[in-house]
């Protein structure tokens, strides 16, 4: 017999997978030119503060949410007991999508059913980081 599923869990799914989208928009938002011009050609008329633009960029809330919510997972999950497998089986399985779970528990290698336990732990504790209450299930 299989488990429930809660509402929100293809949902913090499709947030972890958003994951590395999120952190190289991050990146581009935060890596800027700051040297001058020195072609010597002239400028538009109007003057460019692109250090000052950069550092006014961010990502939306909804987006910073859960970037916030997977890191803090992410950094939970290292300090867990065989946390690098636990991480390498996410990173196969929602972030490349090259593995099936079983798939991914052969190269850990792990049982199937721990690599499922690894990967529902890591959805719920996204799902925590992200603010729902898990305490009652």
């Amino acid at each position: 017999m299989s488990k429930p599923r809660y509402r929100w869990w293809s949902y913090i799914k499709a947030v972890i997978r958003n994951y590395p989208t999120l952190c190289e928009k991050l990146s581009d938002i935060q890596s800027t030119s700051v040297t001058a011009s020195l072609s010597g050609m002239p400028r538009s008329g109007r003057l460019k503060r692109e250090t000052e633009e950069a550092a006014l960029r961010q990502l939306n809330p909804d987006e910073q949410k859960e970037y916030e919510a997977v890191k803090k997972a992410i950094e939970m999950t290292e300090r867990l007991s065989k946390g690098q497998d636990r991480l390498y089986v996410i990173k196969l399985v929602l972030w490349k999508r090259t593995h099936t779970l079983d798939g991914a528990a052969m190269r850990v290698p792990c049982s199937e059913r721990t690599a499922r336990k690894y990967h529902g732990e890591f959805i719920k504790l996204v799902a925590e980081n992200y603010g729902y209450y898990l305490g009652g299930k």
